[in-house]
């Protein structure tokens, strides 16, 4: 069966993890974030190449951030945030809706412009305007009343159409409120008014409810179905692939990791689509939590034989040497410089660029390209 197959892969897995050193397991973590974020905008059509994504992640661009590049670095933030923090606080219904912006508080009544933060998107007009308006305003508002009544729009057909254009604009930016608030810049996005985003979630929260009986694939595999189908928030689609992973969590499974269910719909062939039939769907989705299990058992081989490469190089030197630790801190970050190796070894530049040299074909790829302020790391 599809579902104890991948709960048979994804519990090795863990084990191995659990069994490994705290760098490698570490490292391997790390390194599926990253891995995660960069599919889940190759399953969008997006393109997101990894150096740049950890590079743009550690602030050492190389060049200027594209939107995929931004995308992706944000969901890899979220990936660490929720495998920081306990799954039934993540997926309990109130915790949901908050992370998907559908829990507001109340405007408080009588209030003006101290409370545009909390007004909802939809509102057309701005009240502020009065309670803003001084006497110097008044007395301006009084001189252009003067001139528009000596000028009569009625004799150029032009002055009509700029009136129109300027009451367009001005209702327009009324209805932004305040653009240095969070609401004022939310309400620039695009919104579709027919979207139920409350009653999706709401949906949504129910066919999880409804897999608490279930095994822990199949019920993280039908919620990440659910969220696909139903769509329960506009901007944050990517968001049930990890949400899919904390059910596996909170049932037992991928306690020594996160699993990466993006990236094992991307190794595979299948590929989700609304208009096959459930089971086709699930079946896929359980396929590629089993790729994703395989890929963190590859990708650990890997990491452990960079790692047992690197260390060879730690033959018959002194006991005071630091070249073990960096070699350490190369398995268990993504990225590393000379600054951050010097700062975490406590010793000069100098003497990590000269540990640097010693590795020889054993030393990571460098991945900025560049001659100074260079960055390497097993990618």
């Amino acid at each position: 069966m599809a579902a104890e197959a991948a709960a048979i892969a994804l519990s090795r897995c863990d084990e191995r993890l659990a069994r490994a050193t705290p760098d490698l397991a570490e490292g391997v973590r790390q390194r599926g974030h990253a891995f995660e974020a960069q599919a889940l905008i190759a399953l969008a059509g997006g393109l997101c190449p990894l150096e740049d994504l950890i590079l743009h992640d550690a602030g050492m661009d190389v060049r200027s951030p594209t939107r995929e590049i931004t995308r992706a670095a944000a969901m890899l933030d979220e990936r660490r945030r929720l495998a920081r923090r306990e799954p039934t606080g993540i997926l309990s219904p109130d915790a949901v809706r908050g992370r998907l912006g559908l829990t507001q508080p109340r405007r408080p009544e009588g209030s003006g412009r101290s409370g545009a933060a909390l007004v909802s998107t939809d509102r057309i007009s701005a009240p502020w305007e009065e309670s803003y308006r001084g006497e110097d305003d008044d007395d301006r508002i009084g001189e252009d009343q003067e001139l528009e009544d000596d000028t009569d729009p009625a004799t150029d057909p032009a002055f009509a159409e700029i009136d129109a254009l300027l009451a367009r604009t001005r209702n327009k930016l009324d209805s932004w409120n305040d653009l240095s608030s969070d609401a004022g810049r939310k309400s620039l996005t695009l919104r579709d008014p027919a979207y139920d985003g409350a009653g999706r979630c709401q949906r949504w929260l129910a066919v999880l409810e409804e897999g608490r009986g279930l095994p822990a694939t199949l019920a993280a595999a039908l919620a990440l179905d659910a969220w696909l189908a139903l769509e329960p928030s506009e901007r944050a689609g990517e968001l049930g692939f990890a949400l899919a992973a904390i059910v596996l969590r909170q049932r037992g499974l991928a306690q020594a990791h996160l699993p990466t269910l993006g990236l094992g719909l991307r190794l595979g062939r299948f590929r989700w689509g609304p208009h096959q039939a459930l089971s086709v769907r699930v079946g896929g989705l359980l396929g590629a939590l089993t790729e994703a299990a395989a890929f963190v058992q590859a990708d650990c081989d890997r990491l452990s034989l960079a790692r047992e490469l690197m260390l060879r190089k730690c033959e018959n030197r002194r006991g005071n040497s630091k070249l073990a630790e960096l070699i350490v801190l190369f398995v268990s970050s993504p990225l590393v410089t000379v600054q951050l190796a010097a700062a975490r070894l406590k010793v000069t530049p100098q003497a990590v660029e000269a540990m640097l040299k010693e590795l020889g074909a054993s030393l990571p790829r460098e991945l900025t390209g560049r001659k100074r302020y260079r960055a390497w790391g097993i990618v």
